[in-house]
Formats: structure tokens, C-alpha cells, sequence
């Protein structure tokens, strides 16, 4: 085989499919048969807005993927052909972060450069499917925020969306033993995939905030008002009003993790920080260790996570894909199989 097909990025709300040559592969790299990618929030916005911000027009894009390994330098020792892998996006290439967005995630072989395991390459157990495969990049981001609170066996953690990030960080949670977890969205389809991992719910459709929290975990008195029992909060939804109301009942000495990519500014009680001691961090991206805990996880089948892929396109309507994607009605995962 000369040439191979992928995903390229061409514009506003455009994304076609092109023939590439295939790359040779170095002493000290891999060459990857991919099996699927998935649609990041930050693929939806470039492609939405027709932005470069992170994918350039003409490239090859996608940075959550897994597939076998076709063939090694002579320098890689720790990989063997054959071996199903998840990728880091950011190690992937020698350029690193910066275009780790490029990384290849559509396209049906990705050359990994000065290919490593445990460092961009990553073995999973032949019984993790493909698509759970193409969930190590999402999961290991809401890894990152989840974690980032510091959770305790036994205490009570709330998520704050049903999305993609904050179903991983409640599947983490829960598969690390913190399993006083309850989610929060407006959304009854995606609070029902909240509870197949293990999660109780709070649909703020139906039911206030403060009254569905209290619910679940019981209440403290707070300077003579009764607020949750909730030991921290990781906000995935980027919903300026329900931070707001967080800050309205949060209690003393809980800490909250912002995960969520927030577009506008959310006024902030700093009085309300003080007085209670409230611990406000922020959670971009993942460690290493992050997503060795979500191979782990995903090799240990430890929740069902995979129950967020909503829809499985072949790379042949990969624009039918992001069409879908974007529109997001009835969709948390939008996985493209580039296999056909």
C-alpha cells in the first residue's frame, strides 16, 4: 500500500477525505494501523467556526484514537507489532503540544515518532474494544480534573455536566473507589449514562440544585442556613449560572476543579471564598500517570464508560460525523471508524 485515506480539514463546517502517502517509518518510530477517532469539543469549535486555532485548513486532524501496530524502527525495543495501543496526541509527533490536534486521529495510518510505551503509546487488552480505546485521550482529561480535587474514599463529589469529560471523571471516580458520586445536567438521556456507571443524578430540569443535592447527601448548617453535603464539585458543564449557584451553597473547606472551557467571564463571589475557605483549581489536560489509571481502568473493565459512544460513523461520512457532532442533540460521543 502507497497511500492511505484521512480526514482533512478543510473549512468552515467542511471536513473531506484525501489520499496521503504513506510515511516511512523511522528507527525510532511506529507506524499505526488507527481503528477509530473520536470528535472532541475542541474539534466541533474549529470546524463549527471554520477556526485554525489549534487544526490548520489542509491537515490531517484528531487526537483521540487507538489501533494496532503495523510496523517498528529497529530502535524500539518495548513495542511489538500486533500490540492494540492508545496513543497520547501530545507525544505523538516530535512537534509535541502545539499541534497535537494534528495528530492524525482520522486518518487510517498515523506515524508515531521516537514511539515509546508508556510515554505515547500505551498497550490495552485485547478484549477493550476499539471504540473504549478511542476514549483514553477524554477520559484521562476528566481523570485529571476529577483527581485535581483531591477526592477521599468516602466523601461526597459532585460533576457538574453529562457530557463526555464529566461522565469520564465520574467513571474514574467511581472506578478508583469514590463512589458517593452524583452528576448533574439537564439532560434525562444523558443522566441515564451517568447512572450505567454508577452515578446517582440530579436533573436540574425537574428539580433545584440545592434541593436534589440535599437529597442525595443530606445538608450542613452554614452561619444558620442549611447547604449540601458536598466535599467538592468538578464543573465539566461551563454553565456560567450553575457555577453560580455552586459559590451560593457550597460549604467550608470544599474545593472545586474547573474543567469546563468557559467562552465568557462568570462574575465571582470572592467574599464567599473567603469566608468559607473555598478551594478553587483549575484541571487542562493530563499527566502521564492519568492515563496509565484510565488503561488500567479500561483493561480492568472497572465501569461501563463506553455506554457514552452515542454514534459510530465510517470514515467515508466523516462529515456526516461532525454534522452530527456539532449539531449535538442526541449525541455524547461521536466515534468515526476509519477502518471503512
Amino acid at each position: 500500500m502507497t497511500n492511505y485515506q484521512a480526514g482533512i480539514y478543510k473549512g468552515a463546517n467542511l471536513v473531506e477525505v484525501d489520499e496521503r502517502p504513506m510515511p516511512k517509518v523511522g528507527p525510532n518510530d511506529v507506524l499505526l494501523r488507527n481503528l477509530r477517532g473520536g470528535i472532541c469539543g475542541t474539534d466541533i469549535n474549529i470546524v463549527k467556526y471554520g477556526s485554525e486555532m489549534g487544526i490548520r485548513f489542509e491537515q490531517e486532524f484528531g487526537h483521540e484514537f487507538a489501533g494496532i501496530i503495523e510496523a517498528k524502527g529497529e530502535n524500539v525495543a518495548d513495542l511489538e507489532v500486533g500490540m492494540f495501543v492508545a496513543v497520547n496526541p501530545i507525544t505523538a509527533k516530535r512537534a509535541g503540544r502545539r499541534y497535537s490536534l494534528e495528530a492524525g486521529g482520522f486518518s487510517q495510518y498515523i506515524l508515531i515518532e521516537d514511539a515509546k510505551k508508556h510515554h505515547n503509546l500505551y498497550p490495552l487488552n485485547d478484549d477493550v474494544s476499539p471504540e473504549e480505546g478511542a476514549l483514553v485521550e477524554p477520559m484521562s482529561v476528566g481523570c485529571h480534573g476529577a483527581f485535581s480535587v483531591k477526592p477521599q474514599t468516602g466523601e461526597n463529589i459532585v460533576i457538574l455536566g453529562a457530557g463526555p469529560i464529566g461522565l469520564s471523571a465520574a467513571a474514574m471516580l467511581i472506578g478508583e473507589g469514590i463512589t458517593n458520586v452524583a452528576v448533574v445536567d439537564m439532560v434525562d438521556w444523558r443522566l441515564e449514562k451517568a447512572k450505567e456507571i454508577g452515578a446517582t443524578v440530579v436533573d436540574t430540569s425537574k428539580v433545584s440544585l440545592v434541593e436534589g443535592l440535599s437529597d442525595i447527601f443530606g445538608t450542613v448548617n452554614v452561619y444558620g442556613v442549611d447547604v449540601p453535603n458536598v466535599d467538592a464539585f468538578v464543573d465539566a458543564a461551563g454553565a456560567a449560572p450553575l457555577f453560580t449557584q455552586v459559590m451560593e451553597i457550597v460549604k467550608p473547606n470544599a474545593r472545586i476543579a474547573v474543567i469546563a472551557v468557559y467562552k465568557n467571564e462568570v462574575p465571582l463571589s470572592l467574599a464567599q471564598v473567603m469566608s468559607k475557605e473555598v478551594q478553587i483549581v483549575g484541571a487542562s489536560g493530563y499527566t502521564n500517570e492519568d492515563i496509565i489509571k484510565v488503561i488500567n481502568h479500561l483493561n480492568n473493565k472497572k465501569t461501563n464508560i463506553a455506554t457514552m459512544v452515542t454514534q459510530v460513523y465510517p470514515l467515508s461520512e466523516i462529515q456526516t460525523a461532525f454534522d452530527t457532532a456539532i449539531a449535538g442533540k442526541d449525541s455524547i460521543k461521536v466515534i468515526v471508524d476509519v477502518t471503512n
